[in-house]
C-alpha cells in the first residue's frame, strides 16, 4: 500500500513538472517569477525547446538567490483570467514588490490577455505592467496569439502589444534587415548575447514622445531604428515600481543553431545582471534612479 503511494505521488510530480504547475515555497519579501511553458507556435520555438529553456532558468543559481519563489506554469493552466496562471497575476499585481513574468513559449494564454482583442484596455497583463512589474517574451511576436490546449487561438494580432504598451500602431513585424550586432550595454550584461538575425524586432521610432526609455542589447547593423532584444521600463512608476516589458530573441528558430539556447541563458544574465541592478527587485537599498525623460533610449 505505502509503495502504491509513493508511486502515484511521483507520477503526479512528473506530470506537474511537464503539463501542470511545478513551484517553489514563497519567501516572503522577496520577488517572485513566474514561467509560462505552455503550448508554443511550433514554428517559432519548439515545445521541447521551451521545457529546456524553462529547466535552464528554474534551476540556475542565480534565479534560486533572486527570487523567494519560482513557479512554472504549462498546459492547462493558463485558460481565462481565474485559471492558475490568471490568478497569479492578479495576486501579484499592487502587491508592493516587484515580480517577473516569463512567456517562454512565445505566446500570450488567455489567463494575461483574453484573445482576440477582448480587453484592449485593463488586461491582466497590462494592470501587472502598469502596477510596476516585469514581462519578458522570447520567440514570436509578443502578446500576437496563444496556443492553450494546442490549437491556434483567434489572433490578437499587432493590437494585442499595442493595446498593452498603449502605443497604437505598434508593429513587430520583419524588416528584412542585417544581423542585429550586441551593443556595448548588451556586451556587459548579457555575455551569451551573439550577433542574430531577429524577425521581430523593434521599431524604434515608434517610441518617440512615448512614456518608456528603451534599453538596447543588440541593434541591427544596417539600421539605428532595429533592435533585439531590448527592454521598455515606463517612466510611470507603480507601486510595485517601473514597469517593464522586454522582448527578446523573436525569431523563428525551433531549435537556436548554437548552444546554449540564449531563449533560456540570455534571459537569465538579463535577469541576474541588468534587471537585478536597474529594477526594484531587492528591497534593501534602491539601484540608480531611473530616467523619466520619455522616448529615451539607451545602449552602453
Amino acid at each position: 500500500m505505502i509503495k502504491t503511494k509513493l508511486i502515484c505521488m511521483l507520477l503526479i510530480v512528473a506530470v506537474l513538472g511537464i503539463t501542470g504547475t511545478a513551484f517553489s515555497k514563497a519567501t516572503p519579501g522577496k520577488s517572485e517569477l513566474a514561467i509560462y511553458s505552455g503550448p508554443t507556435n511550433s514554428g517559432w520555438i519548439s515545445n521541447d525547446t521551451c521545457q529546456a529553456n524553462t529547466k535552464t532558468i528554474m534551476d540556475d543559481v542565480r534565479m534560486k538567490k533572486l527570487f523567494g519563489s519560482i513557479r512554472n506554469f504549462g498546459d492547462g493552466t493558463e485558460k481565462g483570467y481565474d485559471s492558475a496562471l490568471g490568478k497569479w497575476v492578479k495576486g501579484h499585481t499592487g502587491n508592493g514588490q516587484q515580480d517577473v513574468l516569463i512567456t517562454a513559449s512565445g505566446t500570450c494564454p488567455s489567463a494575461l490577455y483574453q484573445f482576440p482583442n477582448k480587453n484592449p484596455d485593463g488586461s491582466p497583463v497590462e494592470e501587472f505592467v502598469e502596477a510596476g512589474n516585469v514581462v519578458i517574451n522570447v520567440a514570436d511576436w509578443i502578446f500576437y496569439m496563444s496556443y492553450e490546449g494546442g490549437a491556434r487561438s483567434a489572433d490578437n494580432g499587432a493590437n494585442g502589444a499595442a493595446n498593452v504598451f498603449d502605443i497604437p500602431g505598434l508593429s513587430f513585424s520583419n524588416r528584412g534587415g542585417a544581423d542585429e550586432i550586441p551593443t556595448a550595454l548588451g556586451k556587459k550584461y548579457i555575455p551569451s548575447l551573439k550577433p542574430f538575425k531577429s524577425v521581430r524586432p523593434w521599431h524604434l521610432e515608434q517610441f518617440e514622445g512615448k512614456p518608456w526609455t528603451l534599453h538596447l542589447f543588440a541593434v541591427d547593423k544596417d539600421d539605428p531604428n532595429t533592435a533585439d532584444p531590448a527592454v521598455a521600463v515606463s517612466n510611470e512608476k507603480g507601486r510595485d515600481g517601473n514597469g517593464m516589458i522586454a522582448a527578446m530573441w523573436q525569431k523563428d528558430s525551433p531549435a537556436w543553431a548554437a548552444k546554449p539556447d540564449p531563449r533560456g541563458i540570455g534571459v537569465v544574465e538579463f535577469i541576474s545582471n541588468w534587471l537585478a541592478a536597474h529594477g526594484t527587485m531587492v528591497s534593501v537599498e534602491p539601484q540608480g534612479k531611473l530616467s523619466t525623460a520619455w522616448a529615451k533610449i539607451k545602449n552602453n
